[in-house]
């Protein structure tokens, strides 16, 4: 793993530990069924502390490639939580601006499927290109090149709403802190996926997935990984929390619900 992986891998630890209170926190302050976004980076710290566990592990015994393996494909994921957090934003500003477009929240919505799909292709390439025996004609590379092209598209749709919404809507004054840390994520997490994109199509080198540049992995996925995290837990502490309207809603279905039956 190389003494700069192994250092970076405790300092993971560290931070991580540290800002994974405060996503858990956020996510009880929120309300866990209102808070997903905060849900999502608890997931994601979590991933993150496991795979800078597994990499210090791969270290004191390199005998075992596995822990080497999984440390990569946890750390190959982190694109999934750091984007569905912020779908979760973007839904929670087209809810609460005016005028409310039903349209742009079905578009984000549709976002979650191929996301998925993607996901589902990261990890399964990732588990053939860290094989015994890889090679560049094996499906794994195939896999994870559809799995990062098809996350590059969802990125880009997913900025072009933000960028509607930006525009054409009109934000409550509380929720522009939600607005400004999205806008703000984009540039770190375009990196992030550029990164990727280098780093499957690329056998050898400092792109390449396994036995890489350590300081080029800490410069384009790493910090700007660090940098979305803390900009979305900003967004938790200054966002105001949602209020409940659920029993206003349900009081007034079960209001028609008793005018029908008298009908």
């Amino acid at each position: 793993m190389g003494t700069v992986k192994l250092n970076i891998a405790i300092a993971e630890i560290i931070i991580y530990f540290f800002l994974l209170p405060f996503s858990i926190s956020l996510t009880y302050r929120h309300g866990v069924y209102r808070a997903f976004a905060f849900f999502y980076l608890c997931i994601f710290c979590s991933l993150r502390i496991a795979a800078a566990a597994l990499g210090i592990a791969s270290e004191n015994n390199r005998e075992n490639r596995e822990n080497l393996v999984w440390s990569e494909i946890l750390g190959s994921v982190g694109i999934g939580p750091l984007l569905l957090a912020g779908f979760h934003f973007l839904s929670r500003l087209n809810l609460n601006s005016e005028p409310r477009s039903l349209r742009r929240l079905r578009a984000i919505q549709a976002l979650y499927l191929p996301h998925i799909v993607a996901l589902a292709l990261s990890i399964v390439g990732g588990v053939e290109l860290s094989s015994y025996r890889p090679s560049p004609h094996t499906s794994g590379k195939q896999f994870a090149q559809a799995g990062i092209s098809i996350f590059l598209v969802v990125f880009l749709l997913y900025v072009l709403l933000c960028l509607i919404t930006a525009v054409t809507a009109t934000v409550a004054p509380g929720e522009k802190c939600i607005l400004f840390g999205v806008l703000a994520a984009i540039p770190f997490l375009f990196i992030r996926i550029l990164y990727a994109m280098l780093a499957v199509s690329r056998d050898r080198g400092k792109f390449a997935i396994l036995n890489g540049s350590a300081t080029t992995q800490l410069g384009m996925a790493i910090i700007q990984e660090m940098v979305v995290v803390l900009v979305y837990i900003g967004v938790g502490i200054l966002a105001p929390v949602e209020e409940k309207v659920q029993p206003v809603e349900e009081g007034q279905a079960m209001q028609r619900f008793s005018i029908a039956r008298t009908l």
